[in-house]
């Protein structure tokens, strides 16, 4: 993907609806690496998105209001229609696995990567309340949109915490295609987890 094409990005359906069809052409052909993690298989495609009602309960079931970011990335795609392949970097047997998360298949994996995220960096129900911490979704693996005014992308494991993109759909695209550029963003996380500890 171009630099430009990139940059254009935003969180409307328009940009979802255009990685959907890129994306979609780019897995027609998919050669997979010895490697550790889930891949993509070949010939992958997007689940059809939801509809208002789906999101109602989607929402209901993780209890998070979704922005609207979030509701024209699942109103336009929901996880895919192959699971993710692991080979274990050559040293075992394949696993199979959610690339990106759907609903209602992957509700109970997204609870616990919430909860996996908030122990490792001993935020609580307490510290969430009284500190106002922004609540965080993961959409794929460990990547996460944080829900705050900035709604920045994450990639969380455990407490390592990096910056991954400056909205969905480009923390979409960096885990689909090569990006030739990186964008440069310092981001001070602290800001973020330090409240709560203090």
């Amino acid at each position: 993907m171009k630099k430009r094409q990139y940059k254009k990005l935003d969180n409307s359906i328009s940009s979802f609806q255009w990685i959907k069809k890129k994306s979609e052409k780019y897995w027609q052909k998919v050669d997979l690496m010895e490697c550790w993690g889930f891949q993509i298989q070949e010939g992958s495609k997007w689940k059809k998105g939801l509809s208002e009602s789906e999101l109602e309960d989607f929402q209901n079931q993780l209890n998070i209001t979704f922005p609207e970011s979030l509701k024209n990335y699942y109103r336009t795609m929901n996880g895919l229609d192959k699971p993710g392949i692991d080979n274990n970097g050559g040293e075992g047997e394949f696993d199979f696995g959610p690339i990106f998360y759907s609903y209602p298949d992957d509700i109970p994996v997204m609870k616990a990567r919430i909860e996996w995220i908030m122990e490792a960096n001993r935020v609580t129900e307490d510290v969430i309340k009284n500190q106002n911490v922004p609540p965080i979704i993961p959409y794929l693996g460990h990547r996460f949109l944080i829900l705050d005014h900035e709604e920045t992308v994450l990639s969380m494991y455990g407490n390592d915490i990096i910056f991954w993109g400056g909205n969905l759909s480009k923390g979409i695209v960096s885990d689909i295609f090569s990006i030739y550029h990186s964008e440069k963003k310092k981001i001070d996380t602290s800001s973020f987890w330090n409240k709560k500890i203090g």
